[in-house]
């Protein structure tokens, strides 16, 4: 499981040092992806196992050809797409265009998601995060709750 957070330098070539911790649930062949989140206001990039990756592309391949949104999402998840596999020292090389969509520079900040690993420039982060208090935390996991039994009531009435 990918926990934890860790600051790490992109040195001049865009080598990035993958922490010891994640290297063996990241596995030999990583893919790294622009963000999916939910508008253009901040970009961060995402790592993804090989598993994670081929799930995201499975539920692509499912759209029907016919719906707009399936070639916007071929459009935006393929293209933007890069497989990596580590040095012998656990380092990523990240392309200069995925450095300059997220803003990025010598610092970066890397968090652990359970499932993934997402890369953001530090301050960005710090931004991002700074509104979000406990209060924050219990109101997004009440409305979840009642989202996930809406969904179960749902379900269960069929």
């Amino acid at each position: 499981m990918l926990i934890g957070k860790s600051y790490n330098n992109v040195d001049s070539k865009g080598r990035l040092f993958i922490p010891v911790k994640w290297r063996a649930d990241l596995g030999d062949k990583m893919y790294l992806l622009y963000d999916f989140g939910p508008d253009d206001s901040v970009n961060y990039l995402q790592i993804m196992t090989e598993e994670k990756f081929s799930a995201i592309r499975s539920t692509v391949s499912r759209m029907h050809p016919a719906d707009l949104s399936f070639d916007r999402a071929i459009r935006y998840i393929f293209p933007n797409a890069e497989e990596l596999n580590p040095d012998k020292q656990g380092r990523i090389l990240i392309p200069q265009g995925f450095l300059d969509y997220a803003g990025l520079g010598s610092e970066v900040v890397l968090l652990g998601l359970e499932d993934r690993v997402e890369i953001w420039d530090p301050e960005k982060y710090k931004q991002e995060m700074s509104g979000y208090t406990k209060a924050s935390f219990t109101g997004d996991m009440q409305k979840r709750a009642s989202a996930d039994n809406s969904k179960q009531n749902t379900l269960s009435e069929r």
